[in-house]
C-alpha cells in the first residue's frame, strides 16, 4: 500500500445460505464508491492483479472489496 494512502484494509466474512464463510478483503478509503473486484475460475482474492487494482484504486481514494467466491 502506497505510504500517501489513508486506506485501511479490513477483513469482511459474510455467511452464506449454504453456511459457508465467504471471505472478503475491504480496501476502506472512506469514498461514497466501492469497486467490487471478482477473480476469475481457479483463481481467489490474493491474485496479484486484483491486489494491483485494489492498490491502485486507493491512490485515488475509491475503495475497493476484493473476495473469495464460494468453494475457493
Amino acid at each position: 500500500m502506497d505510504s500517501s494512502s489513508n486506506a485501511q484494509q479490513k477483513k469482511i466474512v459474510i455467511p452464506n445460505s449454504r453456511n459457508e464463510k465467504l471471505v472478503g478483503l475491504l480496501h476502506e478509503t472512506g469514498s461514497k464508491e466501492v469497486v467490487v473486484l471478482c477473480h476469475g475460475f481457479r483463481s481467489n482474492k490474493e491474485n496479484q492483479i486484483l491486489k494491483n487494482v485494489a492498490d491502485a484504486l486507493e491512490k485515488e481514494g475509491i475503495s475497493a472489496f476484493r473476495f473469495d467466491f464460494s468453494g475457493n
